[in-house]
């Protein structure tokens, strides 16, 4: 219960510092931070496999974002971002309340009781990682190479086309 205390408020915040910050290098980073504590999280109540896959995708994953937004934005994007944000709190605001209503609403009624702790589970979390890590091996090589591609071609669009090439340092 202490862990989930102490990391609750530190993920709320750095959260909303990833949706308030303008830039997006900044926000990737806090999001990166929201994503690395929610694996800490997982990884202080027992949940051991899903911590970790946690930490490699989810964490892993938001280095490339970083990349993105790094190579998609211009400057300049944060001043029109600014511009625009004081405009759109209140549809954002008014798409948050019913979530917010409803976790509430969740976190009210509490978990169930000792009875569903009984249930056995459906699949154990070694046969988990071994079916995924057997037979999901193809598709996690497949969605390397794909995002290796989108990268490249982020990098190929994000290029300035006035630029000329420099010529190799000899």
């Amino acid at each position: 219960m202490i862990p989930l205390l102490i990391l609750s408020p530190l993920i709320l915040l750095a959260a909303l510092g990833a949706v308030w910050k303008a830039r997006p290098v900044h926000a990737a980073l806090l999001l990166a931070l929201v994503l690395a504590m929610i694996a800490v999280l997982y990884l202080t109540v027992g949940a051991e496999f899903v911590g970790l896959v946690q930490f490699m995708v989810y964490v892993g994953a938001v280095a490339i974002l970083i990349v993105f937004a790094l190579l998609i934005t211009r400057p300049g994007d944060e001043a029109a971002e600014l511009a625009r944000r004081p405009r759109s709190l209140a549809p954002g605001l008014a798409c948050v309340a019913p979530v917010l209503g409803l976790l509430l609403y969740a976190i009210g009624t509490g978990v169930p009781g000792e009875a569903a702790q009984d249930c056995p589970p459906a699949m154990p979390v070694t046969a988990l990682g071994l079916e995924l890590f057997e037979n999901a091996v193809p598709a996690v090589l497949a969605v390397g190479v794909l995002l290796t591609a989108v990268l490249v071609g982020a990098a190929l669009f994000a290029r300035d086309p006035a630029s000329k090439p420099q010529p190799p340092i000899s």
